[in-house]
Parts: C-alpha cells; sequence; structure tokens
C-alpha cells in the first residue's frame, strides 16, 4: 500500500471518528435541552436535521442561528463525502474545522477537545499562531506557498476567529490551484470581518479562477461598495462582466461569434467574394504579397488543423500556439488574430486575459485590409484584419474590457464589413436592424444580412428569415425564409431548426411546408445531429411538429442528445425523469446541466438541493446555485425560507415524500398552511396550472412567460394574510380568471373575453402559462373572424401579440384604435391604446388616452402610465421649464396617492419624481425621493419585475454614489 493511500485511509479515518463523536454529543445535548427522546440513536444527518427544527430553543440570536444553518449544511456535505467515499484529502484540514466550529457554536466543548486531540489539530497557547502567521509570510514572500498554507493552518487551529488567517491561506490555495479551497476560506474570512476590502478581492478572484464569472461580479460588487475606487475589483469586475457577455453571444449566436461555414458551395462563394480586381482597391489599403504570406497561411493552416484534431488537449493547443506566434512576429494578422482567440477561451494553459485580447486584435486590425498580387489583377484579403475589426467591435457593442461604445462599435463594424468579413456584416446588419449606433434603417440591415447569408454565415440566415417573414425591409417572402432557415439548420445553428419547423408548421411557406420540415428533421436524425434529437424529443415531449405526444421517445431521444453534449437536451431529460417521479436518476442530469451555465437548471438544482428531493438536503450549495442562476437575493432568501418551513413540517408529521414531486410537497405544505376560503381556492387553482405546465412545458418555439410562483408564492400568502389589498388582489385576478376558463371550457367565449379583461385590470400582467394563454388566442381569433366587430376578441388578440412580441407597435396601436372605435365606453381599450401610444413615442396623444379612460373610469393604477408619457415629453424638450417638471412631479405624486404603498409602479414613481428635481438642481429633494423609492423597492411583491434597470434608478445610483 502506498504512502497515498495510506494518507487518505488515515484522513477518512479521522472524519469518521470526529463526525461520530459530534453525532452522540448532539444526541446528547437534544436529549438536556430540548426533552427529545429517540428509542435508538439517529444517525449524523437526522441529528442536524432535528437540530433544524430546535434551532431556536438552542440559540436564541438570529445571526447565530444564520451561523449554525450554514455550518451544519457544510458538515452535512463533509459526512456525505466521506461517506460516499467521495472525500479529497486535500480538503481535510478544512473538513476538521468545520466539525470544530460545529460543536463550538453547540457549545460541546468537550466534543471539540476530543476532535482536535485525535486528529492532530489541538494548539498549544495563545501566541503560537502569531508566530505561526509571520512564519507562514515568510515563506509566502518566497514563494513556499505549501509551507505557508501549512503554517497558516496551524494558526487557524489555535486562534479561528482571525479572518487574515483564511485570507492568507486563500492565496496560497489560488497558487496552488486549489480554487474551490480558497473560495471557502476567502468566505470565511469574510464572514468574521465584512469590512476589509481585501478579502473581496480575494474572493473574486478564486470566483474568477472557477469561472464562476456572475458570482466573481457579485463579489467585487460587495467590495466596491466599501471602497468604490479599489482599482483591482474594478477591473476584474469589468473583465467577469466581458466573460459574461461573451458567453451569452456563445449561446445566442444570432448577433455574435457562430461563425462555423461548414459546406463546401459556402466556401466557393467566399472565394469568388474575396478574389477582387486590383482597380477596385487602393495602394494605401494593400501590401504587396510576397513569399512570407504565402507560408505564414501555410503554416497557418496547419496549425488550424493541429488544433481541430486535438481539442481539449493543451500539449496540441501549445504545438497550434508556437506556430500562431511564429506567423505574428512575421507580421501575420492571421496570427495575431489567432493568438488574441487563444487568450480570450484560455487555451494552451493560459487563464482567459480579455485585455490582452484586446491589444492583440488592435495589433492585427491596424494592418492593411488586402494583399496584392503581381502577375495578376486581382488582390486577396489579408486574413484576420477584418475579423480583428469584427471582434473589437464586438468588444464596445458588449462591454467586452472596454467601456460599452454604440457608436464606435458601429464604426468598426461597418469597417470589418467592407473589408469582407461575413461575421462583420451580419452585426453591422444587426446594429442597423436595431439602430445601436446608428440611426435605424430596416432596408440597409436587410442588405447587409442578405450579402453575409449569400457567404454561408449561419446567424445572417436566421437573421435574414425573421426580416422575410415579418416582411421588413422589403417585401414579405416566407418561402426564401424556410429555404434560409434549412440552411442554417444545415449547418447547426441553434434554433434555427425550431424556428423553421414553427414557421412551416404556421402554413406560411405553402401547403407542403410540414412535410418538408419532417423531411428535414428526419434526414439530420439518421445523422445523430444533436440538435436534430434535441427538435425531436421537445416535438414528443410536447406533441408539436405533426407528431404524437410519445414520453417514451422523447425520453430516448433526449438520452442520445445528452450523450452527444447537448445541454438544453440533458435539462430537458432531468425535468421529464422529475416529473415522472424518479428523482434520483433526474438530479444526475440537472446536475451536469447545471454545471454547463444553464441558467434554469441551475435554478432547478438549487430548488431539489434545498428541498433535498432526490438528493441530500445542502442549503448552502442550494444557495449558491440559485444565485448563479441569476436569482435575486431576494427570491433566494424566500425559496431557502420556504424550503426549510417545508422540511420542518413534514418532519414534524412525519410525512412520507416517496412519490411525490418536489412542487407536490410545496403544495401539501402551503394548503395546511392557508386559511380557507377564496385565498385558498385561488392557490390550488394556480398550483394546478403550475404542476400542468411543469409536466407538459411548451415547445421552445411557441416560448413561455409568466415569474416564478414557487418563490413569490409564499410572501404574496404572507401579505395578504397581513393585509396587503394589493396581495389580495392577485388572488382576486386568479378566481376572475379561473372563471374566464371555466366559461371559455363552455363556449361562452363572450363571457370569457370579458372576464379575461377584468382579471387583466386587477391585476395586471396575470400569471399565465402559455398553454392557457394560447387557447385563449385561437378561441378570440375564431370570434373575431366570425365577428369583425368583437372589440373584447380583438383585445385579447392585442394582448397576446403583445406577449409573444409578433406584431410591432405600431400594428398593436393600430388594432387597439379599433377597439375605441368598435366601443368608445369601454375605458380599458383607451388605457390600452394610452400605452401603445407611449411605447411609439407619441406622447400627447398618449396622455390624451389615458385622460379619456380616467374619465370613464377612475382606475388610479393608470395614473402611472399618465405621469410617465409627461415625463417623457418634457425629456425629449431642451428647453423644459421648472413649470413643466413640476406637472411631472405632481402626476407621480398623485398616483403615489392614490394607490396603495406596494403597488407596482410605486418604487419607480419615486425614483421618476426624483430625477425630475435633480433636473430641477434640488438635490437635496432629489435625495428625499431616491430614498422613498429605496424603501418602497424593499417592499415590493416578489411577483413584480426588479426595477434595477430602470433607467432614472440607475441614475440616481450612480450620482449619489
Amino acid at each position: 500500500m502506498d504512502s497515498q493511500t495510506i494518507k487518505n485511509a488515515r484522513a477518512a479515518a479521522n472524519i469518521h471518528f470526529a463526525i461520530n463523536l459530534l453525532q452522540e454529543g448532539i444526541n446528547a445535548l437534544l436529549k438536556r435541552h430540548c426533552g427529545l427522546q429517540q428509542q435508538q440513536q439517529p444517525d449524523f444527518n437526522t441529528c442536524l436535521q432535528v437540530v433544524e427544527t430546535q434551532i431556536t430553543k438552542l440559540l436564541p440570536d438570529q445571526s447565530c442561528q444564520d451561523q449554525l444553518l450554514k455550518t451544519m449544511q457544510l458538515a452535512r456535505a463533509t459526512r456525505n463525502r466521506y461517506s460516499h467515499q467521495d472525500f479529497d484529502v486535500n480538503r481535510f484540514e478544512h473538513d476538521v474545522e468545520c466539525l470544530l466550529k460545529l460543536a463550538s457554536l453547540l457549545g460541546l466543548t468537550e466534543c471539540r477537545e476530543q476532535i482536535m486531540s485525535f486528529t492532530g489539530c489541538a494548539g498549544t497557547s495563545g501566541e503560537d499562531w502569531e508566530k505561526l502567521k509571520i512564519e507562514g509570510n515568510e515563506h509566502y514572500k518566497n514563494l513556499r506557498c505549501t509551507e505557508a498554507m501549512n503554517c497558516y493552518t496551524g494558526a487557524i487551529h489555535i486562534n479561528s476567529t482571525e479572518a487574515v488567517l483564511y485570507s492568507n491561506r486563500a492565496l496560497c490555495e489560488i497558487q496552488l490551484r486549489k480554487f474551490d479551497l480558497a473560495r471557502e476560506d476567502a468566505e470565511e474570512a469574510i464572514v468574521l470581518n465584512p469590512q476589509q476590502v481585501k478579502f473581496y478581492r480575494i474572493l473574486s478572484e478564486a470566483l474568477y479562477d472557477l469561472e464562476l464569472y456572475e458570482e466573481a461580479v457579485d463579489a467585487c460588487k460587495d467590495g466596491l461598495k466599501i471602497d468604490p475606487r479599489d482599482e483591482t475589483l474594478l477591473v476584474r469586475s469589468r473583465d467577469c462582466q466581458a466573460l459574461v457577455a461573451d458567453a451569452k453571444i456563445k449561446e445566442h449566436p444570432v448577433g455574435g461569434g457562430f461563425n462555423h461555414i461548414k459546406t463546401p458551395e459556402v466556401s466557393r462563394n467566399l472565394s469568388a467574394h474575396f478574389l477582387k480586381q486590383a482597380s477596385d482597391v487602393s495602394d494605401e489599403d494593400a501590401y504587396q504579397m510576397n513569399m512570407v504570406h504565402l507560408q505564414t497561411a501555410y503554416e497557418i493552416s496547419k496549425a488550424h488543423r493541429i488544433l481541430h484534431a486535438g481539442k481539449g488537449k493543451v500539449e496540441e493547443e501549445k504545438k497550434a500556439l508556437e506556430i500562431y506566434q511564429s506567423a505574428a512576429e512575421r507580421g501575420s494578422a492571421e496570427g495575431l488574430y489567432n493568438m488574441a482567440v487563444m487568450f480570450k477561451e484560455g487555451l494552451a494553459g493560459w487563464s482567459k486575459n480579455p485585455k490582452k485580447y484586446f491589444e492583440l486584435c488592435h495589433e492585427a486590425a491596424a494592418q492593411k485590409p488586402y494583399l496584392k498580387t503581381t502577375r495578376a489583377d486581382i488582390v486577396f484579403p489579408n486574413i484576420g484584419v477584418a475579423e480583428a475589426e469584427n471582434a473589437i467591435a464586438m468588444a464596445y457593442r458588449d462591454g467586452f474590457n472596454v467601456d460599452q461604445d454604440d457608436k464606435l462599435a458601429f464604426q468598426w463594424f461597418l469597417k470589418s464589413a467592407e473589408h469582407g468579413c461575413p461575421s462583420g456584416m451580419n452585426n453591422l446588419g444587426l446594429a442597423l436592424y436595431r439602430g445601436s449606433g446608428c440611426k435605424k434603417n430596416l432596408n440597409s440591415a436587410r442588405c447587409w444580412y442578405q450579402k453575409s447569408a449569400d457567404l454561408g454565415l449561419a446567424e445572417a440566415q436566421s437573421n435574414l428569415a425573421e426580416m422575410l417573414v415579418k416582411g421588413e425591409g422589403g417585401p414579405q417572402d416566407a418561402s426564401k425564409a424556410a429555404g434560409l432557415l434549412k440552411a442554417a439548420a444545415k449547418q447547426g445553428l441553434p434554433g434555427a431548426l425550431i424556428v423553421l419547423q414553427q414557421l412551416q408548421c404556421s402554413g406560411a411557406s405553402g401547403a407542403e411546408s410540414l412535410d418538408a420540415s419532417k423531411k428535414i428533421l428526419q434526414g439530420m436524425l439518421d445523422s445523430d445531429d444533436k440538435q436534430a434529437l434535441f427538435v425531436m424529443g421537445m416535438n414528443r415531449l410536447t406533441g408539436d411538429g405533426g407528431f404524437q405526444k410519445d414520453l417514451s421517445q422523447a425520453e430516448k431521444c433526449f438520452r442520445k442528445a445528452s450523450d452527444l453534449n447537448h445541454k438544453e437536451a440533458t435539462f430537458k431529460l432531468g425535468c421529464l425523469l422529475l416529473n415522472q417521479r424518479k428523482s434520483e436518476d433526474a438530479v444526475s442530469f440537472i446536475r451536469v446541466a447545471a454545471e454547463s451555465g444553464n441558467k434554469d437548471a441551475q435554478k432547478l438544482y438549487g430548488h431539489i438541493l434545498a428541498l433535498g428531493h432526490g438528493c441530500d438536503r445542502d442549503v448552502t450549495q442550494a444557495h449558491r446555485w440559485l444565485l448563479r442562476s441569476t436569482e435575486g437575493q431576494t427570491a433566494v432568501d424566500q425559496f431557502i425560507e420556504l424550503s426549510n418551513e417545508v422540511v420542518k413540517f413534514e418532519a414534524s408529521k412525519t410525512l412520507s415524500i416517496r412519490d411525490l414531486t418536489y412542487p407536490e410537497r410545496i403544495d401539501r405544505f402551503m394548503e395546511s398552511y392557508l386559511p380557507s376560503g377564496k385565498t385558498k381556492e385561488a392557490f390550488s387553482n394556480m398550483f394546478l396550472n403550475f404542476r400542468q405546465a411543469q409536466e407538459n412545458p411548451p415547445h421552445p418555439g411557441r416560448g413561455s412567460f409568466g415569474f416564478d410562483y414557487l418563490a413569490a408564492l409564499p410572501t404574496m400568502i404572507v401579505r395578504a394574510a397581513q393585509g396587503s389589498k394589493k396581495a389580495e388582489s392577485f388572488f382576486e385576478s386568479l378566481n376572475i380568471f379561473d372563471q374566464a376558463k371555466s366559461e371559455l371550457k363552455n363556449n361562452n367565449t363572450n363571457a370569457a373575453f370579458r372576464l379575461y379583461r377584468q382579471a387583466d385590470r386587477v391585476w395586471h400582467p396575470l400569471p399565465l402559462d402559455m398553454e392557457t394563454f394560447e387557447s385563449l388566442f385561437s378561441a378570440a381569433m375564431k370570434a373575431f373572424e366570425r365577428n369583425p366587430r368583437d372589440a373584447d376578441a380583438l383585445y385579447v388578440i392585442i394582448h397576446y401579440k403583445t406577449v409573444s412580441k409578433s406584431s410591432s407597435n405600431s400594428e398593436l396601436l393600430r388594432m387597439a384604435l379599433q377597439c375605441t372605435s368598435l366601443n368608445p365606453d369601454v375605458a380599458d381599450y383607451h388605457n390600452l391604446v394610452g400605452n401603445l401610444y407611449g411605447f411609439c413615442g407619441e406622447y400627447m396623444a398618449s396622455v390624451r388616452s389615458f385622460e379619456q379612460a380616467l374619465e370613464l373610469e377612475w382606475e388610479p393604477d393608470w395614473l402611472y402610465g399618465k405621469a410617465t408619457s409627461l415625463r417623457l415629453k418634457t425629456s425629449t424638450n431642451q428647453s423644459a421649464s421648472r413649470a413643466d417638471r413640476q406637472i411631472v412631479i405632481d402626476a407621480y405624486e398623485k398616483y403615489i396617492s392614490s394607490n396603495e404603498p406596494d403597488s407596482r409602479h410605486i418604487p419607480k414613481a419615486f425614483f421618476s419624481i426624483a430625477t425630475e428635481y435633480l433636473l430641477l438642481m434640488e438635490t437635496k429633494k432629489a435625495r428625499e425621493f431616491y430614498d422613498k423609492g429605496l424603501h418602497a423597492d424593499s417592499m415590493r411583491l416578489p411577483c413584480f419585475d426588479s426595477n434595477d434597470d430602470f433607467p432614472p434608478k440607475k441614475y440616481l445610483s450612480f450620482f449619489f454614489k
């Protein structure tokens, strides 16, 4: 037996012994202080679960309770690792420290001393830790990181309350590439001293190295609250935000980097495009081609082959890098650009370096874009120049390592497009389509998309297809759009196959389209294309695309796609298994999808961990995964609180969770909590809809909307019970809409449409699942075809098209005006017109419509729309007077005084008033209303969207910082 095996076995034995000691100590504590008597001694995890239920008796102080809960979760994770033979000897010191801390928090002094003695962690005197710290510092200065780490560990065993010991050890662990351990130590240092900005630097560095860039940004933000000018945190925050933006581009490539050209036809198109007449290119834009250019081009093509063959192998990446570097040193733009990409992606053993990437792109872009030949009247592209120009443009567009600047981005995109880069052409089209950094021009956008699509860029083919379907920038042509989507799908563009199927199922591109779509899908399935397998899995799951619903076939398709590393298929497989009550099997797939960066999977995995559903319960990890999913802190805290209550409830009633889904467990708890009556009935109906939506997810081509029912409901119920009229109205709207569904089911469509309008007024936007809304929309379309004067049906159609984003604002406004023409006495129609006039920038017409709605029927919530249109009108007036701004302030104050304090727009109203006072140079008043807005924001009901991106709030936050 080798020494490492012996070391591992000894570590495992020590931890096992420590856990047994703690188990006995906790059991005795529960008997002594809580009077609990068990027939037989429970295991460690059960002991911890009982402590959770008795925590207020054991520790009255809330902060101590929070520490204990976190430490128990870490201790539970430690026990699970060792019992499952999944321990890591490198974690041994951390695990022992966790168990010692648990003993301390529970007051198990004798148990703590026994653990320290047995594991060899006992210290000697109060001064020893300082000597060890000094010794550790000396080792660290001389780059002896292992020795330094051991000194700090020894010091921690003597004095576990010194934050600097944990932070210093974390620095060593970063140097030794033990990033998970560094993260834990940095977090512990922050718990002990949350005001030391250095600790946030260390934590953000550990998270950066773990490639948890969004969490690293949060750590930087927390540190910048202490020192807003800390240069390290400012730079790291920008780098991490850049890497987050880059990941989003890769995930949704229609605006960026999916640039794989696969077919021979595309290669021929590119060759024809790149060969230009020498007379078309000035000498200022071209070098004379020589043997060095030819030699480096040949060498770089060899490097590409090495990279492709050895994908993921650091040694092969290093070989390719050497070739790129050699070419770059001889002046090759292509060598420079490929080196830049390697820095950006963190290849060849390098860490990701956005700054170096940007510098190398600038070097490449500084070269002339063409190469002239001496023997023929043609020029070639200087490969790497246009590509680098496109990369620089994307950096400015997305704020990648530089401050975001849409105008600069547009200028670089224009250069790249004119120099022949297909991706640059597509991105230029996107900028023109959105009016980003330039004046919006749909005709020009379509033209550049066409040029890029002709060169075979899949993103451009998809973007152009969208314009052709809508008839934007030129005539509508669904048939041509279908052809473009086929080409994009064959290149493997994510989502193209789904959009193609959606288009062809609609019949827009001809009656034979559905069969054509099936043939394309089947052809891709025959070659085991992972995207095709995913689409077929969704078709079988939902019964879409002309296929019958078949869950067993769906599972087969998802499993094959998952084996081919399709993230979304892995997640959908986990969800399918979870709904079929195969929880333990499901968790493994959901975890893999979460680890791959799928936000929905991260959120679901957090829920599962919080409840211990199909896995060991781990609230600490649940908290981390939920935050990683971009859930807000409030929503995360609410779900963790809910999960604690559910687990306590089940333990107190000794309820089984077997054969239950995790939403059913929450349902069981919530129903026991709710009083009888309308609220309980509304909740039951809502939860039934939610469960049906979970079991019958929408096809990706149909989309979905709504908020997180599970996270929001506990607070909504409590707030309603505390007397919040706004929270009560939420449940009231659900009751009204439930009546609308009943009427729809009984074919009483007129009553259903009126009830929908009534429910929407009580609570907007209604929390509907997409399938229910589609049924209502389908009925409304049929009703309107039968009777073109049915304004209520048209009202439903407008709402559906707004949510599904299938019509422009001007088209929606035209339909809404038709509603008011058909029935001018309905206030809801005029309110809708007011909102749409506002979206179209016609602010005075918007104000008049809101006033007309309020004259017909007093609805205080509509006052916000009127006030906002007045503010936006004033903001466009360069010579707005004090009187103009006072009118805006008065309008918002009338909205605030007429509505409940937790109404949806109250915080925005305060922020808007504060902005007006700031523009009037009344800073004190601006601060007063800004603070009121922050207070109102803290009372915000969880089903309302966050106000963090509301422009006045962002501006005020920046100003007052």
